[in-house]
């Protein structure tokens, strides 16, 4: 009986490793309109884990290093569970500057977000994140000209947003120079918003690897230039 019992759990073992897919991009930021220092001044991990559910969990941890962290200490975790089309589930967010700790469910059925007791509707069938936006856009042809509208939740409010894929370029970060499809937000007119909320590059091959994001954030422009990529 016992036997049987250690067979039934190792093969229950095996075959959660073998359907959980990680992978892990790390890269260096550069914060536009934080003026403490120039250049690289933080760190980002963002973790995108695959379950046997068909959900995804995305992990993301932003903070200062070096010098940076000790004129400007920034610590800022956020963990996103999605479904198979990386639509929100629910956001737990830690950032230890301003003492937040949010756990954000999403009701798809009801379209109603429910933040500390408050609720927010939503008028789609999906609801994304900027970070479940990265992942996203991997599965797709990405074919110049295309373009993609997403509600994205971010920074306490819903926005409207229109990704547009606009052509190819070589990009340079620490992890090497590729050639890169550039995928930025446009107005209803076809024009590039130059303030755009999320901005992309992604190799122009198969895996589609996230070499370069900008995002907008409340105390600046990340610069997210890809340093390693981890693929378990």
């Amino acid at each position: 009986m016992i036997f049987n019992k250690l067979i039934i759990f190792l093969f229950l073992y095996s075959f959660s490793f073998t359907f959980s897919n990680i992978k892990e991009y790390i890269y260096d930021v550069e914060i536009k309109g934080v003026s403490i220092v120039a250049g690289t001044i933080g760190k980002c991990s963002l973790k995108i884990r695959e379950n046997i559910n068909e959900q995804y969990e995305i992990d993301i941890l932003t903070k200062t290093v070096n010098f940076a962290k000790l004129l400007y200490p920034y610590r800022d975790q956020i963990k996103l569970k999605v479904d198979k089309d990386f639509s929100l589930i629910s956001i737990n967010h830690k950032s230890t500057n301003d003492d937040l700790n949010n756990n954000i469910q999403i009701n798809r059925d009801d379209k109603v977000i429910t933040k500390n007791g408050k609720n927010l509707n939503f008028f789609s069938d999906s609801l994304y994140s900027p970070f479940s936006i990265i992942p996203l856009m991997q599965t797709k042809e990405l074919n110049i000209d295309d373009e993609y509208f997403y509600e994205i939740f971010s920074s306490k409010k819903i926005k409207n947003v229109m990704l547009k894929v606009l052509k190819i370029e070589k990009i340079k970060v620490p992890y090497g120079i590729f050639e890169c499809i550039a995928i930025k937000p446009v107005l209803d007119k076809n024009a590039i918003k130059n303030n755009g909320d999320l901005e992309l590059w992604y190799t122009n091959d198969n895996e589609k690897i996230p070499v370069k994001i900008k995002l907008n954030t409340k105390i600046g422009t990340f610069i997210m230039k890809l340093k390693k990529f981890k693929d378990e």
